[in-house]
């Protein structure tokens, strides 16, 4: 479409769940490794070697979030918790922005745009923590949106390197938004003759900000590890779930996408270059199915009225179709809308829980803990620890990466009480457990008689006896 759109639409969206997302309590399981890297980042400098577990100290770690894990902590460090919220709800706010002003382009009819976009706002509720892959979804939301405005108005693609550039220093995701940056300036490149020396120069600038970043050109190392071999057996990294709530909506997403390509007119080349690559990614990790839902968006509030229609034709129903929107209103109320919508994400962050949701965590084994080597965690529980108890280092945390090798391969076998597990303790020399009272290595103490130092409803920690690395019966 073209001429001025109104934004009040996409900003009361924006508002609307942006300031929903402030009742949702802090307390995500890596939100607190990404604070403390953070803190460590602006007090000590940028950190490339784990310094927080001491089953793979001085081992390399990736750098590829630490712009984000500065905004995170920034944010706790100035307003606490409340600013943990607030960040996390103008990011929500942003996406949901960006969805309802996409979708409203490709529709004129604002209450088609609106329920078409609301799937895509659904699912990204699943991605609504407080970590940096939260951004990254912003920069991919932003991203469509910019390349979408490109296809009638080009040069707004000049905003393509230092998105990517910002991208890149909070979250590898950034990989995906190049891409598709890439594909959509070629495609566009063929339609236009007169603009591809321009494009070169873009899609050359967006490649080199990609290096700028500490890791160089090694940044794409790590986003090839996210993308191309993510840890399995962490449930966000695994194959979408249809079983679980997430999972449905995703599927009724793809499919309400296939019947919309099915029964309406032709899809053009542009949109099948903005979602299949992105459907293809989403299907490969759990915590990657947001991106299909806000890239097919737009296409569904376009041609999703097409593929209703003829449904009905085939019902022999005659829908009608909400009234085209009313004139663009001034750009008065766009800013009276967006400054509502501003208080109410501030309003909702202000009058928010200031505090962590701890219930899912081991608090009160804290003070029982050992300080120095030795405790083998729960994997859910190792950036509790590193926050919470930094005299104690960790097995293994949600950073996952430095320890896929021998101490993955360690923290499985004892979990799993596999045949070699009390092998492991004694190698390792661990000599504290704190584990879910439910777990098989738990019931397992439990059977053997070892010492319980504390338990809970939700934890139990167990004393690994001295004698077990001179016996291994």
């Amino acid at each position: 479409m073209s001429g001025r759109t109104s934004w009040s639409i996409p900003f009361l969206c924006g508002g609307i769940f942006g300031a929903l997302s402030t009742v949702a309590t802090v307390g995500d399981s890596d939100l607190f490794w990404h604070l403390a890297q953070g803190r460590q980042t602006l007090s000590e400098g940028l950190a490339r070697v784990d310094q927080f577990s001491w089953t793979v100290p001085g081992m390399p770690v990736l750098t590829d979030q630490w712009l984000g894990q500065v905004a995170w902590y920034g944010a706790y460090a100035g307003l606490g918790w409340t600013g943990i919220i607030l960040l996390r709800s103008l990011l929500v706010a942003g996406i949901a922005t960006l969805i309802v002003a996409a979708a409203l382009r490709a529709q004129p009819r604002p209450i088609v745009a609106v329920l078409a976009a609301l799937p895509a706002i659904t699912l990204t509720r699943f991605a609504w923590t407080e970590r940096p892959q939260l951004m990254g979804l912003f920069c991919f939301t932003l991203l469509l949106f910019l390349l979408r405005v490109a296809w009638e108005r080009p040069r707004v693609l000049i905003a393509v390197p230092p998105l990517i550039l910002l991208w890149a220093n909070l979250h590898a995701s950034f990989v995906l938004g190049l891409a598709l940056a890439l594909i959509a300036m070629v495609i566009l490149g063929l339609r236009r003759a007169e603009l591809r020396t321009m494009l070169a120069v873009i899609a050359g600038a967006s490649l080199a900000a990609t290096l700028l970043t500490p890791s160089g050109a090694a940044i794409w190392t790590s986003a090839s590890g996210h993308f191309l071999s993510p840890p399995r057996m962490v449930l966000e990294e695994g194959v979408p779930d249809v079983a679980q709530p997430y999972g449905v909506v995703f599927v009724l997403i793809i499919l309400a996408s296939l019947v919309t390509a099915a029964l309406a007119r032709p899809v053009p080349l542009f949109e099948v270059a903005l979602m299949v690559p992105v459907l293809f990614v989403s299907m490969t990790a759990a915590r990657h199915t947001p991106f299909f839902a806000v890239a097919s968006a737009p296409y569904l509030a376009a041609r999703g009225p097409e593929a209703v229609a003829a449904i009905a034709a085939g019902l022999r129903i005659r829908p009608r179709l909400p009234a085209l929107r009313p004139s663009v209103p001034p750009v008065a109320v766009d800013v009276v809308t967006a400054l509502l919508a501003i208080v109410a994400v501030f309003g909702g962050a202000a009058t928010a829980r200031a505090a962590p949701n701890l219930d899912p965590y081991p608090l009160g084994a804290l003070s029982s803990l050992p300080s120095g080597p030795g405790l083998l965690n729960d994997y859910d529980w190792g950036g509790f620890l590193i926050w919470y108890a930094p005299a104690t280092p960790v097995f293994i945390d949600g950073r996952l990466f430095p320890y896929t090798g021998d101490a993955l391969r360690d923290y499985d076998t004892v979990v799993a009480v596999g045949p070699t597990w009390r092998e492991v303790l004694a190698r390792r020399g661990i000599r504290t457990l704190l584990v879910k009272p439910g777990s098989p290595l738990a019931v397992r103490a439990r059977d053997l008689g070892w010492s319980i130092v504390s338990e809970a409803t939700r934890y139990v920690v167990f004393m690994v006896p001295n004698s077990l690395s001179a016996r291994l019966d």
